[in-house]
């Protein structure tokens, strides 16, 4: 299924709103045995042909974003293989993608900016928050620090993101990753991964510190340092 885009010029264009197996997928997936790998859009699979609503989310052209999605709302629904918009937002699409150490905090705090609106531009334009399909991508990306890193969760959170049930990528998974890094000469660390851990942990302690606060039906009395001595083992 797909949806017809004519731009300004009369152009028309198709756009998949269904994901798309395509047959490299399978061959993919048997060779290397990964945690929810990511999508080899962009790797192996070109964008599709005159499809350019791809290309200005990736350049964070918030303006014609905004215009295209107000002249055909449903291009939020639409799908490259397995993307929708907002995971590919976040998803490196190229092997040949190096991430730049060396950026001043100028450039560091101008991305940052112009990520976090065109994440909250497409989540106002209707996109949903899927955690089973966009946390994968967001343990993996490269932010430039920890509090880039945390913005982005709070704003996903704000918004809808719910973390409850998620499992965290497996270890293999990220040692794999930390191993491309590495050949890639690559310093970031993966500050993705790191707060949605630790938002994870935290919400776990505050149940359970709840629960021995507030549930025990035997109602035992613990002082909250008691409490605090229990929880940091979560």
């Amino acid at each position: 299924m797909s949806i017809v885009y004519i731009n300004s010029r009369d152009r028309v264009t198709e756009y998949e709103v269904t994901s798309v197996e395509h047959p490299l997928i399978k061959h993919v997936m048997s060779e290397h045995s990964r945690d929810r790998p990511p999508s080899i859009a962009g790797n192996i699979i070109p964008r599709p042909v005159g499809n350019t609503f791809w290309g200005r989310i990736a350049a964070y052209d918030h303006l014609s974003v905004k215009r295209m999605l107000k002249k055909e709302p449903a291009l939020i629904n639409i799908r490259w293989c397995d993307l929708d918009p907002l995971s590919a937002l976040f998803h490196r699409g190229s092997y040949f993608f190096r991430v730049r150490d060396q950026e001043t905090h100028e450039i560091q705090q101008k991305h940052a900016s112009r990520f976090l609106k065109m994440v909250r531009l497409l989540i106002k334009m209707g996109h949903p928050v899927n955690a089973e399909m966009l946390t994968p991508y967001i343990e993996r990306y490269h932010f430039f620090n920890e509090e880039f890193a945390k913005k982005t969760l709070r704003c996903l959170l704000t918004r809808g993101l719910r973390l409850g049930n998620y499992s965290l990528l497996q270890e293999d998974e990220i040692m794999l990753l930390e191993k491309i890094k590495f050949e890639r000469s690559e310093n970031f660390v993966f500050w993705g991964r790191k707060v949605i851990s630790d938002h994870i942990r935290n919400e776990k302690r505050k149940l359970l510190h709840v629960y021995l606060r507030d549930l025990v039906p035997t109602k035992v009395t613990l002082c909250y340092d008691v409490i605090g001595v229990i929880t940091s083992f979560v």
